[in-house]
């Protein structure tokens, strides 16, 4: 950025903190944007080769929890000559400080304005979160639409799970990065800063880095093609050389991958307060509603010697009194009561406790309260999804309420002393039976408790309704209408007898809207923008949502909201993601889809046969049997 002697120049570090400093006084936790914590990366910005900042669109809270972000952190900043700092999207209160005294949002280790970066790295996680990419654009003082933007802007790139539907953002993206972002940050980023350095338009940069990296695409790059129905056709690219399909990139080996064995300590408390070792990425069960189970794959994991050396640096970097076992399924890690008996070996007489979240509802949960030592205990947290055995079926969720309740009965006996719960209702093929199942596995567990101690145990039943992802059998379906989720709702909350059973439901209108931006194309992304025009931000936030913003910028584009949510897709339809390839073939995903309507489970492919589900079946055949002595199931 230039300027002339006589000019001031821009507000940048200190010089802008403190402008900021004052602003401070009387929001919800100034800490969240001050940064100085305990191991923050900060480097001198005139000495590197390319900078990023690493955006969570969410507050601090919710953001420095991300154990994605702690990776891209550590990959970039072990490399001398590249930096990576952090932002996230201020809440209300700061942001409007900020705009009305003209400030830009800034980073947190440099306090440098987000428009002095080469690349604003965004990790969607959910969809609730889009319009808070939009207000932080806002605040950095850059312009919403990718195409109003200065030729030497910088890029704005977008990856974690919601990257799966690139379309929601086309307007504003320049660059989905899909897959294990880890592969890709460094590489990238020195692309794109030497061609920002050069001079090079952005509209040329982005030509070229989508052409030179197969896991990035480019939305401008491609035209989206309506049919004489007015329904999506598809997309077309508008140069030659672009990939038809942009492939995912993956890690293969955990063991080597770099790990953040020095993660940054906040200096006030965050969702997630402890220290996550990734045990295993990916997971072998094939549940037809989970998008992270069919976009992780394939399967890999980390030795216990390997958790155990990272284990120990974090302890010694940070300090911290729970270390969290981290994996969509932990209970599945066929190390586990290996790496438990390490883990408490090493950490004996040291106060720190072992936390187990993402247990799978088997056999082995009746064993884990026995493994977890004498620590402090608290809630067992379980996610049955469904309670019924036929829409497990449906779900390809292979448990049993037998050994659910052996595994609440064990974990009573043992120190924990309440139980939460995550269901779904509105699950395809849901009858009023499987919602009564709900209730009664609560209660159960209710029950269950006042066996073991005499009084009924506090269970806490939180309910959502199921919503449509990319990627998934159910992609093809629909959300239930609004009044319709209404209604199970209530029938819910009435069929519920015991006190100290308590039932929380999801906002029906989150979850609606939920689901059409999850599917929408890029007529949906431009009700975003007018959503924010209209105020909307912090949409996951219940004090924050208002379902009439929405209302009135799907009405104003010409969007029949309703009517888009619940509409299903045939199996011909084109997808808003069909440009992707996440894994798992559509082939694949629709014989799935087929199996679910019929009532017919698939089983997981930990040792069994190849389920042909797209993934190389090579890679998976070479990891596992990369792991010596794999336990027999």
């Amino acid at each position: 950025m230039h300027f002339t002697s006589t000019s001031p120049p821009p507000l940048s570090g200190e010089r802008l903190f403190a402008r900021v400093r004052p602003l401070l006084a009387g929001v919800q936790t100034p800490a969240w944007y001050v940064g100085g914590e305990v191991n923050e990366v900060v480097k001198e910005p005139a000495t590197l080769a390319g900078r990023v900042a690493l955006i969570y669109p969410d507050n601090y809270q919710v953001g420095m929890s991300h154990y994605g972000l702690k990776i891209l952190y550590h990959v970039v900043n072990r490399e001398s000559d590249l930096a990576a700092e952090r932002c996230f999207t201020p809440f209300p209160d700061f942001a409007d400080r900020l705009r009305r005294a003209g400030l830009p949002l800034y980073s947190l280790e440099t306090k440098s304005p987000l428009a002095e970066f080469d690349l604003l790295a965004f990790t969607l996680q959910a969809e609730l979160t889009l319009t808070n990419v939009l207000e932080t654009l806002s605040l950095a003082g850059l312009p919403l639409r990718a195409a109003d933007r200065a030729p030497d802007a910088p890029l704005v790139v977008a990856g974690g799970a919601g990257a799966w539907n690139p379309q929601t953002l086309a307007e504003v993206v320049d660059l989905h990065v899909v897959g294990d972002g880890e592969e890709v940050i460094v590489p990238l980023l020195r692309a794109a800063a030497a061609l920002r350095r050069a001079g090079v338009p952005r509209s040329e940069a982005i030509l070229q880095l989508a052409k030179q990296f197969a896991c990035v695409y480019a939305p401008s790059l491609f035209e989206e093609r309506y049919g004489a129905d007015g329904r999506l056709a598809g997309y077309a690219p508008l140069h030659e050389g672009l990939p038809s399909r942009t492939r995912g990139s993956y890690v293969f080996d955990l063991d080597a991958t770099p790990f953040p064995t020095a993660p940054i300590v906040p200096h006030t408390r965050v969702i997630h307060d402890r220290v996550s070792l990734e045990v295993m990425r990916g997971c072998v069960h094939g549940c037809r509603f989970c998008q992270a189970g069919m976009i992780t794959r394939p399967w890999r994991i980390r030795s216990p010697q390997k958790l155990l050396e990272l284990a120990r640096a974090s302890y010694r970097a940070t300090g911290v009194d729970e270390i969290g076992l981290l994996s969509l399924s932990t209970s599945d890690y066929p190390y586990l009561q290996q790496t438990i008996a390490l883990l408490r070996e090493e950490f004996a007489g040291k106060e720190v406790h072992l936390s187990l979240p993402s247990l799978r509802v088997n056999e082995q949960l009746r064993l884990l309260p026995f493994e977890n030592g004498e620590g402090r205990k608290g809630g067992l947290t379980l996610a049955p999804e469904v309670a019924t055995d036929r829409l497990r079926q449906m779900v390809n969720k292979p448990i049993k309420n037998e050994h659910l309740y052996a595994g609440v009965r064990e974990a009573f006996k043992n120190g924990w002393d309440h139980v939460k719960l995550y269901f779904m209702i509105g699950v395809p093929g849901e009858i009023e039976s499987d919602v009564d199942g709900i209730v009664e596995m609560a209660e159960t567990c209710a029950r269950i408790g006042k066996e073991i101690h005499g009084k009924y145990a506090e269970v806490h039943a939180a309910v959502s309704t199921f919503v449509p992802k990319p990627f998934v059998p159910y992609q093809w379906d629909a959300i239930l209408p609004l009044d319709e989720i209404r209604a199970r709702q209530r029938y819910l909350i009435s069929l519920k007898r015991i006190k100290s059973v308590r039932i929380d439901c999801h906002r029906p209108e989150q979850s609606f809207l939920e689901a059409l931006l999850a599917r929408g194309d890029r007529r949906v992304g431009r009700a975003v923008l007018r959503a924010h025009e209209l105020g909307a931000r912090f949409d996951e936030w219940g004090e924050h949502f208002d379902a009439t913003r929405w209302h009135q910028a799907f009405a104003d584009c010409g969007i029949d909201w309703a009517a888009e949510a619940t509409r299903p897709w045939g199996f011909d339809d084109a997808l808003p993601w069909d440009m992707l390839d996440a894994g798992p073939s559509k082939e694949y995903l629709i014989e799935e889809a087929k199996k679910a309507r019929a009532e017919v489970s698939t089983k997981n492919c930990f040792g069994a046969a190849c389920n042909k589900c797209g993934v190389d079946a090579k890679d998976c055949f070479d990891l596992k049997h990369a792991m010596p002595l794999l336990p027999q199931r």
